[in-house]
């Protein structure tokens, strides 16, 4: 009768619409922290007062906020599609991010938004960040539209260009304090051919150009770092009293990206696992299992399929 007057914010709404905080995301995954480390994290989350108190007060005002939104029950269980949406942020699937996850040596969390898989890669979602909340954006059910949703996501839309051909180079063992590469780029051609020709890598030409326009003066745009691992083969704690997607077993794959969008030139460094290395028992082993190298995108080939593929460690030598 009095519709007019009505909340606007009454009545069901889309997942997508929905601004959940971090201990509404803790509850929803079954009191665990999101795969990929951002929404509920501990950074955002008082574990202390959960770890007294339990998850009560947090449910109840979930079900208070999203009851007659139509996205939980009275009990705080996900409605259907609220559960579809959340089952890549679960388990051992694999996150990508723009930029790392915060840590000892830089606590401020950068990132805008993670990208979760599940661990057969059938499904995805992203979680974005929202004022002091995030909002969860399901990826179309049809993997073939990933690419350009992820292009979206991060406002890669229009500025993502392919390189003229694809080519690729791959060298082991990384010293995560060498900038070698970025300063052979910022040193013009001279310096790019001789950086290649220390490496074997016989055609400089497209690096060559992104050094010139680099050092041009209309340059090239920041270039966006991008993190990503695959947790597929972990082992995480069971001793927390939550779920925590944390490696302390097992093996994982990793891989720091940074894409120059306008050239389609990939560099990355990553850590993949090596026989008769174990990065648990010996942590510094991991410095054996580094590599590095680049990408430049040929016409068709996709950037988030790239930046999720994590190379085995080149046993044999530099590959090309």
């Amino acid at each position: 009768m009095f519709s007019f007057f009505k909340r606007r914010d009454e009545g069901p709404i889309a997942v997508e619409d929905a601004v959940f905080t971090s201990e509404d995301i803790f509850v929803l995954l079954g009191e665990s922290l999101d795969l990929g480390y951002f929404a509920a994290q501990p950074r955002n989350l008082n574990l202390g007062y959960y770890k007294a108190e339990g998850a009560s007060a947090w449910r109840k005002r979930l079900v208070s906020r999203f009851e007659e939104k139509g996205l939980v029950d009275d009990a705080g269980r996900p409605t259907p599609d609220l559960l579809r949406a959340l089952e890549p942020l679960l388990g051992k699937g694999l996150y990508i991010g723009d930029g790392d996850r915060p840590g000892p040596e830089d606590p401020v969390e950068r990132r805008t938004a993670v990208l979760c898989l599940t661990p057969d890669l059938s499904r995805a979602t992203a979680v974005v960040k929202d004022g002091h909340g995030f909002r969860l954006r399901p990826f179309p059910d049809d993997p073939s539209l990933w690419e350009a949703e992820f292009l979206r996501l991060y406002n890669l839309t229009g500025l993502f260009c392919w390189a003229e051909r694809s080519q690729s180079y791959l060298g082991g063992g990384l010293n995560l304090e060498d900038s070698s590469f970025s300063n052979a780029l910022k040193g013009g051609t001279g310096a790019v051919r001789e950086w290649c020709r220390q490496r074997g890598i016989s055609d400089s030409a497209q690096l060559e150009k992104v050094s010139k326009i680099g050092n041009s003066w209309m340059g090239i745009r920041g270039a966006i770092s991008f993190t990503a691992f695959d947790l597929r083969e972990s082992e995480f704690p069971a001793e927390l009293g939550y779920g925590a997607p944390i490696a302390i077993s097992g093996t994982f794959r990793s891989k720091i990206s940074l894409v120059f969008p306008e050239c389609g030139l990939v560099h990355f460094n990553g850590v993949s696992p090596r026989e008769g290395f174990d990065w648990f028992d010996h942590s510094q082993s991991i410095e054996l299992c580094r590599y590095a190298g680049f990408d430049f995108l040929g016409p068709g080939e996709g950037l988030l399929d790239n930046l999720f593929k994590f190379y085995d460690y080149p046993e044999g030598g530099n590959e090309y």
